[in-house]
């Protein structure tokens, strides 16, 4: 009687998926079992990882108890049946609720998606108030005020054309409404590319995007781990420049990004310099999660002057994700910047962070952040120190995930602590080298 029932069971699924030839298949992944009943399914998941929005989920449905993914009703009545588990009881079809859509298409392959990323901030200093001004070293706030910030207000448009031809277009209105602030730069243009996609797994693109220089400074700024990058990163890596811009694939463990640039500033047409300033990073990837990479840059010469200048640095990066919540990352970076009548100035960098998400959606995390700005600078009872060009940050955050590890850039409020050792810092006449900062950061994107 049994087999008799199952025989039925099989033929009531196989009717339906008789249609699509009957195929099966099932991937073990990130301590999942991934099933698919069709190969354009399959091809999809491993093209994007997103399973698709029919997709059945049974938590410790699997042989030792993993979770299961299938991409349909069909495919999860195949997967029991074969492993003898029981059948799956499908829940009564909710209502359908119209939502604004994220992705526009057209024709059999253009699209145009939309994205958002919204940052606001309140920093609190305990530095006495400058009265003439002047940022701090740390989060960009005028020296001992505290205030609200609309750090950022990145509105992105991207798509392609075809399978082959894509763009991207990003603006940040934020960057215009912080007039006081030393290093805003008031640029709402950010990036500004046409891509070529025809070369499996290679990126092509001409325009404006951030130089190919260090892990922390291409990353995007709402997957950050803290609310701001490091100080070396943000001094010498958090460029936008002009040019040519790649990014591949060369094997499974190599990932390599390139780009050759006209080494000035964002939304500047510069045509006094005869060399370029090229960019090179490598991340290899040989256990899951774990990155190892190097990056650097050098410009023969650039702007009217033709000053030279040169990148050097090496990172190292560790993300569990959900089933492992550790997040260890460390990175170093030393740069040379010539100088006309005078010597290269020397700048070096490092930091290291590690963060652990508690219960899904609460993380606690630390960072060691450490800038010298001036590796020959003069002064201190030895003659030449690096003392006086020197800054240290300790950081202790507390991070509020709303929905979960796996979504921690659309919603997230973090509370952030910062001590800060900068000496020989004057305010008002005074030495004031060490200060606290305290930083209440709220973001969503999408």
């Amino acid at each position: 009687m049994k087999r008799f029932f199952a025989v039925l069971l099989l033929i009531g699924f196989a009717i339906p998926a008789a249609a699509q030839g009957l195929w099966y298949k099932e991937v073990e992944k990130d301590g999942r079992v991934f099933v698919f009943n069709t190969f354009a399914g399959l091809q999809a998941w491993e093209k994007s990882g997103e399973i698709g929005n029919k997709a059945v989920t049974i938590i410790g449905n699997g042989p030792n108890g993993e979770t299961v993914v299938a991409e349909n009703d069909n495919a999860i009545d195949m997967y029991n049946f074969k492993h003898d588990r029981p059948g799956y009881n499908r829940s009564m079809p909710k209502a359908a609720v119209a939502t604004p859509p994220t992705v526009l298409r057209w024709g059999t392959e253009g699209e145009l998606k939309f994205g958002l990323l919204l940052q606001s901030w309140y920093i609190a200093d305990d530095s006495p108030y400058s009265t003439s001004g002047g940022g701090s070293s740390t989060l960009g706030n005028n020296i001992g005020s505290n205030s609200f910030r609309l750090r950022r207000a990145e509105i992105k448009l991207n798509g392609k054309v075809n399978s082959s031809w894509g763009f991207e277009v990003m603006l940040d209105p934020a960057k215009a409404i912080n007039p006081q602030t030393a290093n805003t730069d008031a640029k709402i243009l950010q990036d500004l590319a046409v891509t070529y996609t025809g070369f499996k797994g290679w990126e092509l693109s001409l325009g404006q995007k951030k130089v190919t220089l260090t892990e922390e400074g291409v990353r995007s700024s709402s997957e950050l781990d803290f609310p701001e990058r490091s100080q070396i990163v943000r001094a010498v890596s958090d460029r936008r420049e002009t040019g040519f811009f790649f990014k591949g694939d060369v094997a499974e463990p190599l990932t390599l990004w390139g780009s050759l640039t006209n080494g000035v500033a964002s939304n500047v047409l510069d045509d006094s310099n005869d060399t370029l300033n090229a960019c090179g990073r490598a991340d290899i990837k040989l256990v899951h999660g774990l990155v190892f990479g190097g990056s650097g840059c050098t410009s023969g010469g650039e702007t009217a002057t033709h000053l030279a200048r040169t990148r050097v640095g090496g990172h190292a990066r560790f993300n569990g994700g959900k089933d492992f919540p550790l997040i260890a990352e460390a990175e170093y970076i030393a740069a040379k910047d010539a100088r006309s009548g005078a010597n290269d100035l020397r700048r070096d960098g490092f930091y290291g962070s590690i963060l652990y998400t508690l219960a899904d959606m609460l993380q606690i995390g630390a960072r060691y952040d450490v800038i010298t700005n001036d590796k020959d600078a003069q002064g201190g009872e030895n003659g030449v120190t690096q003392k006086d060009a020197r800054i240290k940050t300790w950081t202790i955050g507390l991070h509020w995930l709303p929905l979960g590890h796996d979504k921690y850039k659309n919603v997230s409020l973090k509370l952030d602590y910062f001590k800060v050792q900068q000496d020989n810092r004057l305010v008002n006449g005074n030495l004031e080298d060490s200060y606290s900062q305290f930083l209440v950061a709220a973001q969503v994107a999408f």
